[in-house]
């Protein structure tokens, strides 16, 4: 199963794509930043995405979630190096069709400040399959990066199953490359379901974690950890790491279509993991 790195966190993460491209569109920070919704559903939907990778996805109607719109909020820690670095985020997915294909916005502020905006689409919340971050601080956004294509499509299934490695190839780049795609594999594999109410007290349902690794050329480029809720249907990231960095992930809020569970903890189990 395949688990993208989150592109959201810093520009460092995501300039260490280093994708070759060609005429390079830059769009306007500012440009994205006045209509959030727009710019997702313009460039994030489901016709964003290459023929070759959007046909590997089930059609609409055909892979129901329970949810319209579903956000998530909490705190993002960890270091870049040895700095160390702490965030709110929020997120928003939209049920793209009953695709399986989630459309997403992550913003992160510091102080009640915003910092940043992530867009991307996705399968499950798994699989990243095209993704832009919009640095307030910065005049350009950064190029958005989308899968080209896919190896396999081991990743569709009704649910995960425990005890299971599922593995896929990608080729991806920005959305004006044409050449020189970046080749890599993940594997992922499942433990065992058990109480969504661990990750937070308000969640009811089953979870299970998947403990991923993206590799290129042989060499690992980052484990991370995602964990699926039956719940949703969607998984949520719980943890990061390169050699460069480590993020982990706290939740303290989730709402369904605007109501939210009874009860609100931001207490965690241990991201141990990696």
């Amino acid at each position: 199963m395949q688990t993208r790195k989150i592109r959201a966190l810093t520009a460092a993460s995501l300039a260490s794509v280093g994708l070759l491209s060609g005429c390079v569109q830059f769009v306007s920070v500012k440009d994205i930043a006045s209509d959030k919704p727009a710019y997702l559903a313009t460039h994030f939907g489901i016709n964003a995405l290459p023929n070759s990778v959007r046909d590997k996805f089930p059609a609409a109607g055909n892979h129901p979630l329970p949810f319209k719109i579903l956000t998530l909020s909490g705190t993002v820690s960890g270091h870049v190096g040895t700095v160390g670095t702490k965030s709110d985020f929020k997120t928003t997915l939209i049920n793209a069709q009953d695709t399986g294909l989630v459309q997403q916005i992550m913003e992160l502020s510091a102080n009640d400040v915003p910092a940043s905006a992530t867009f991307s689409i996705s399968y499950l919340n798994l699989i990243d399959l095209k993704s832009e971050t919009a640095s307030y601080s910065k005049t350009i956004a950064m190029l958005p990066v989308v899968v080209h294509d896919v190896g396999n499509n081991q990743f569709v299934f009704d649910a995960p199953k425990e005890d299971t490695t599922y593995t896929t190839t990608f080729e991806s780049g920005t959305t004006v490359q044409l050449v020189n795609f970046r080749s890599s594999v993940t594997s992922c594999h499942t433990g065992r379901f058990y109480s969504a109410s661990q990750v937070n007290a308000a969640l009811s349902g089953k979870a299970i974690d998947f403990e991923c690794e993206d590799t290129k050329d042989g060499i690992v480029q980052d484990k991370s950890r995602r964990t699926y809720l039956t719940e949703y249907g969607i998984a949520v990231p719980r943890s990061i790491a390169t050699s460069v960095l480590k993020f982990d992930w706290t939740y303290s809020d989730i709402a369904k279509d605007g109501e939210s569970p009874a009860i609100h903890s931001g207490k965690p189990i241990s991201n141990n993991a990696i």
